[in-house]
């Protein structure tokens, strides 16, 4: 019998420091939830909800992780698109599908592989625009956007694909008949 108020204290002193730790851990993810640190966020609300399922603040946390994942995610793509630079682009009446097609390639080259570019082209971008340009030592993330100026559309990142929208509306090709 005299076992059991020990037992109860170290019961009691235990849950004292779980509970301590749960909460430091929660507290180092929402600080990495407000510094833009999803990664840590994430795994930290994770521990938390291994070892308390039923904590609202950890769940709500992988909650909103979740809903800003999709949308940072193109932040995110931009931000390692615009660290690739291409040396020289260079298009003579080219398509803007050709062009696309050679910033794709262009990336995966200059990257080493490690980078590629997903592109999605929206209807109402005239794909057949012809397209002249020439640049140097310019990141891809700004010859896209000259890219796409040219042809009146604008560029959405996103986390698997660049998606390539009509600027307002749909475009007329720019070789059809007025």
């Amino acid at each position: 019998m005299k076992l059991l108020p020990v037992f109860l204290a170290l019961l009691v002193l235990g849950a004292n420091v779980f509970a301590a730790d749960v909460s430091k851990i929660l507290t180092e993810a929402q600080t990495a939830m407000i510094r833009g640190d999803l990664d840590t966020a994430k795994r930290n609300f994770q521990i938390v909800y291994e070892l308390d399922p039923r904590n609202t603040i950890a769940i709500a946390g992988l909650r909103q992780i979740a809903v800003q994942g999709g949308k940072t995610g193109g932040a995110a793509v931009e931000k390692q698109l615009a660290t690739v630079i291409l040396p020289q682009v260079q298009f003579r009446e080219a398509t803007f599908t050709e062009a696309l097609d050679f910033l794709k390639k262009k990336v995966t080259d200059v990257s080493g592989g490690k980078q590629t570019a997903n592109f999605v082209v929206q209807p109402g971008v005239d794909q057949t625009a012809k397209i002249t340009l020439s640049l140097t030592n310019i990141p891809l993330t700004e010859a896209l956007r000259y890219l796409t100026e040219l042809v009146s559309a604008k560029i959405e990142y996103q986390k698997y694909a660049i998606v390539i929208k009509p600027a307002g509306g749909t475009v007329t090709p720019t070789n059809a008949p007025q």
